[in-house]
């Protein structure tokens, strides 16, 4: 059985919990507090890094390496393009999403001053926005593992004070991938209360 080591509020450790949810997969979940890793983490993870995967006892870590590893481990159902085209334009978008979107998100929530990243996240949400009107997915017609990195961004706006509404096509969007049974599955306790409350 897989294990898997996730912070139960973190975006990164999320979309790990959402390819396993899609799989279907039997996980033992251990919930990690990044900000406080006990020491039994660290000595099988030295680089203290969330989410961390056991698989027949090799350890994965980084949240775009596991999720590549499960699904390639694991493929049905795939959670990637099929030619290698589509599959490199998933890796782009997931690269691009992390180099340039996570960073954004990370300051929105830790600094006090949220007015530049808020800004910052909303110019790409209009893109999104825009980029969304044509098509269903992030790439093309396949729910893939580009749309499983935004997700728990997406998941986290309101609670953070940004409204998307008015961006309809990204509002649609936002809808089709929070109304997947195997998302719904992934939430943990805290990740549910970040909407119970607005």
């Amino acid at each position: 059985m897989l294990k898997l080591y996730s912070d139960p509020r973190a975006p990164e450790s999320h979309r790990t919990r959402i390819v396993l949810a899609e799989k279907e997969l039997p996980v033992t979940t251990v919930d990690i507090d990044s900000e406080n890793m006990p020491e039994s983490f660290l000595e099988l993870n030295p680089y203290g890094k969330l989410p961390t995967v056991i698989d027949r006892d090799t350890v994965f870590f980084e949240s775009s390496v596991v999720n590549e590893y499960l699904d390639e481990r694991y493929p049905h159902p795939p959670l990637k393009p099929g030619s290698p085209a589509g599959r490199a334009q998933m890796r782009l978008a997931v690269m691009r999403i992390e180099q340039e979107i996570y960073p954004i998100f990370d300051n929105l929530v830790r600094v006090k001053k949220k007015t530049e990243p808020a800004k910052k996240l909303r110019a790409y949400l209009e893109t999104l926005n825009a980029y969304l009107a044509n098509q269903e997915y992030f790439i093309a017609e396949q729910y893939s593992l580009a749309d499983i990195t935004l997700a728990p961004l997406l998941w986290r706006l309101t609670p953070n004070g940004i409204d998307v509404s008015e961006l309809r096509h990204l509002q649609a969007y936002m809808d089709r991938l929070f109304e997947r049974p195997a998302f719904q599955r992934s939430l943990t306790e805290d990740e549910e209360m970040f909407h119970a409350i607005f």
